[in-house]
């Protein structure tokens, strides 16, 4: 029966939500030896411009450049926010790379933040760990008792390729969509590689 539903490799590609940039600012504390105003300064300046990164990778503070589906031996493609509720909505089982700690818990804030019509018990149900029934994270698989790899770093141990170099610090929208994509192709190599474990 599990075996006649879609799969789907998904990835999602952020950015800073804007209007939350200065909630993140204020949190940035320096530390009570600093007294030199210069140094306070430069002290925030550099907390400031890791910013971008930090808020990127949190499920609070992050916004969706785009989210990347691939209906397992279909091409790529970015969805809208529409597709997306629809999707989850069908029984299907999404494949990912950290999804359970990364992906779907920002699908869930994400959506509850602009009242999207998700499916959220069921959103919480695939973070479950070792859990495979809606939701297969490979990184879960594949990393033993949480000796997690990168999947560049699987990808080039298992199917001898690199991910393309990106730098998110100075990539256009465009190039992080591409990125996405490429992504979701080569989780689908790495996730055909697994999948007789699975």
């Amino acid at each position: 029966m599990m075996d006649l539903i879609k799969k789907y490799i998904l990835d999602i590609e952020t950015k800073p939500q804007e209007n939350l940039i200065d909630i993140c600012k204020n949190n940035i504390k320096v530390p009570k030896t600093y007294k030199d105003e210069e140094k306070i300064q430069a002290y925030i300046d550099d907390k400031v411009k890791e910013l971008k990164k930090k808020m990127s990778v949190d499920t609070d503070y992050a916004d969706i450049i785009c989210i990347g589906l691939k209906e397992i031996g279909k091409e790529p493609k970015l969805i809208s926010n529409k597709e997306l509720e629809e999707l989850l909505k069908k029984d299907c089982i999404l494949i990912t790379y950290n999804g359970k700690g990364f992906d779907i818990p920002l699908l869930i804030k994400y959506g509850i933040k602009n009242n999207l019509d998700l499916p959220y018990q069921k959103l919480r149900e695939m973070t479950k760990r070792y859990s495979t029934l809606w939701h297969i994270d490979l990184m879960e698989i594949i990393g033993d008792y949480g000796q997690y790899k990168s999947l560049d770093e699987l990808l080039q141990i298992y199917l001898g390729i690199s991910k393309k170099p990106i730098d998110f610090e100075t990539a256009t929208e465009e190039e992080i969509k591409e990125h996405c994509l490429d992504d979701i192709c080569q989780t689908e190599l790495l996730y055909n590689k697994f999948k007789k474990i699975i």
